[in-house]
C-alpha cells in the first residue's frame, strides 16, 4: 500500500463512503468477554501490555515490494499501549501544557483549500461525543510530545509488527478482518470508532488492523538498506478509510510526511 497522507488519495482506492455498508450502530457494545481476558483488556483504555522479548519474521513474502525481504527480527521485552490514544487521553496532554491541541483540520504537504474544507470535518478535535475514539489529525511531532509527556515514546517499527502479531506474520492472512471484528464480521465505519471494539490480538492489543494508521518512530527505508535518509515516518495497521481488508494486513507499511494531519492517522504509545 502506497500512503502519500492524503485521505484524497485514499478515496480513490477504496471507492468513497456513500459505497461503504452501514456504520456501526451506536448502541452496538462488544459481547460478553471471554473466559481468560484480563480485567486491563476488558477495561483497556488507558492500559499497557507487557510484550516479552521474542525473535520474529518481519515483512511478507505474498505483500508489497516494501515488505521484502522477510527477515529475522529480534525485540527486547517493551510494554505498549493495549489501544490508540484516545481524544480524552490526549485532552490531558493538552490541558497539561504538554500537547498542542488536537485541530479539526487536515494538512499534509501540497493540500489543497478544497481538500482541507472536504476533508476536515472527520477530525475528531476534541468533540464531546467522540471522547473514547482514537485521536485523529494528529502529526508525528504532536504523537511524540504526548508520549513523551506519559513517561513513554513511540514504538519502533519492530515492535509495532512484533506486538500485532505474537510472531510471524508472513504468512499474509494476519489482520485482514477491516476495520472492526464485529461477531466475527468485518464492518465498514464511516469514520473512527471507539477503541477496542475489536478482540484483542496476541498480546492483548486492540484495533491494530484497521481505525487509524498509526504513528511509528521508524524513518522509511527499505528493509535491506536500514538506516537511510528518508525523512518521512512508517505508518502501520490500516484505517477506516481503507475499502479493502487487504490494505489493512498487519505487515503492510506505508510512509508518512511528519508534518502530516489527517482523519486516518493516529498512534499508540509504548515503553
Amino acid at each position: 500500500m502506497r500512503y502519500a497522507g492524503s485521505v484524497a488519495t485514499l478515496v480513490v482506492l477504496c471507492a468513497c463512503a456513500s459505497a461503504y455498508p452501514p456504520a456501526v450502530p451506536a448502541t452496538w457494545r462488544p459481547p460478553p468477554v471471554p473466559a481468560g481476558v484480563t480485567a486491563a483488556q476488558a477495561n483497556p483504555i488507558g492500559k499497557m501490555a507487557h510484550v516479552p522479548e521474542g525473535t520474529f519474521r518481519m515483512g511478507s513474502e505474498t505483500g508489497d515490494p516494501d515488505e521484502l525481504p522477510v527477515h529475522s527480527v529480534r525485540v527486547a521485552a517493551f510494554d505498549m499501549d493495549l489501544t490508540e490514544v484516545t481524544v480524552a487521553r490526549y485532552a490531558e496532554c493538552v490541558r497539561a501544557g504538554a500537547c498542542v491541541g488536537a485541530k479539526r483540520e487536515v494538512a499534509w504537504p501540497g493540500v489543497t483549500a478544497a481538500d482541507q474544507q472536504l476533508y476536515s470535518s472527520e477530525c475528531n478535535g476534541d468533540l464531546p461525543e467522540r471522547q473514547d475514539h482514537a485521536v485523529n489529525c494528529v502529526s508525528w511531532s504532536m504523537a511524540d510530545a504526548y508520549c513523551r509527556w506519559a513517561g513513554e515514546r513511540l514504538p519502533t517499527e519492530e515492535e509495532w509488527e512484533y506486538a500485532a502479531c505474537g510472531g510471524d506474520c508472513n504468512d499474509g492472512t494476519k489482520g485482514r478482518t477491516g476495520r472492526l471484528a464485529i461477531g466475527g464480521a468485518s464492518v465498514h465505519t464511516l469514520f473512527t470508532s471507539r477503541v477496542a471494539q475489536s478482540w484483542p490480538g496476541p498480546f492483548g492489543l486492540y484495533d491494530m488492523a484497521g481505525n487509524l494508521w498509526e504513528w511509528t518512530a521508524t524513518s522509511y527505508c527499505p528493509y535491506d538498506h536500514p538506516g537511510c535518509s528518508d525523512p518521512r515516518r512508517v505508518i502501520r495497521g490500516g484505517s477506516w478509510s481503507m475499502g479493502d481488508s487487504l490494505f489493512v494486513r498487519l505487515t503492510d507499511r506505508s510512509p508518512s510526511d511528519p508534518s502530516t494531519r489527517n482523519s486516518s492517522l493516529g498512534f499508540r504509545c509504548a515503553r
